[in-house]
């Protein structure tokens, strides 16, 4: 939807390609779809890829791992023709993505559970430092799970990198409440954290490189409804949401 404005904040031709594809009716969720979500959805992707760009440039021939890609199209957006790109999510999600993104040479699947940590050796292809992503994701686990992970990687990928965005304690329960009357009651989330700080304390050799607000980097526009506009505002004054980019020294 975003990518057909005429001044679109990003720009996505595959997401375009694959959405022609599906046989489905957008119809009803179109309909729960709030002006909000949808710039904050965007805002996440333009986001990341801002992430991995910059991470590309200091590591040209970088190992990239998108945790729970869904039908994530960040790879058709960024990639320089050097990268190492894998694909991670559950055996389901990475079927029905087969059928619209195949794999390459430099972009492969891996079907498994994040918390399956055999995808550790899956990860034949280093010739650089790794960056890890997860986008919209870790929220929907619990923190016992995600500081296992966390240490995991820590012990396993030194000098690897995690960029990841997520809520607030107060923003986890802001969020409920929006799926809450979107009908979307089975989804809700689990896991809020109010600083980059207390996921470092999980392990020694996790270390902040970054953390910002969710909006900090977003020109609004003036296009944009001033409710909404107010609403990102708030967000960024409380942090409700942000942007952590830690690193396993």
């Amino acid at each position: 939807m975003e990518s057909q404005k005429s001044d679109p904040l990003l720009y996505d031709p595959k997401a375009i390609e694959i959405i022609g594809q599906l046989n489905y009716d957008f119809s009803t969720f179109e309909k729960k779809l709030s002006e909000y979500n949808a710039i904050s959805w965007v805002v996440r992707a333009k986001t990341m890829d801002i992430a991995v760009q910059n991470f590309i440039e200091k590591h040209p021939k970088a190992t990239i791992v998108n945790i729970g890609a869904g039908l994530d199209t960040t790879f058709e957006r960024i990639d320089n023709g050097q990268i190492m790109w894998y694909d991670l999510d559950l055996p389901d999600s990475i079927e029905f993505r087969k059928k619209f993104i195949s794999e390459t040479k430099r972009r492969k699947y891996i079907s498994k559970s994040v918390f399956d940590y055999s995808w550790f050796n899956d990860i034949t292809s280093i010739h650089d430092n790794v960056l890890f992503l997860a986008a919209g994701v870790l929220m929907f686990f619990e923190e016992q799970e995600l500081r296992q992970l966390f240490c995991k990687l820590a012990s396993k990928f030194s000098n690897g990198e995690f960029f990841f965005d997520t809520l607030s304690r107060e923003g986890l329960k802001y969020a409920n409440d929006m799926m809450r009357n979107a009908g979307m009651k089975e989804n809700l989330l689990s896991w809020g954290v109010d600083s980059a700080k207390e996921v470092s304390k999980w392990d020694d050799k996790i270390e902040v490189i970054d953390e910002f607000s969710y909006y900090k980097h977003t020109p609004r526009k003036a296009s944009w409804n001033p409710t909404v506009i107010s609403t990102m505002d708030l967000c960024d004054e409380n942090k409700g949401a942000n942007f952590y980019h830690l690193k396993f020294i």
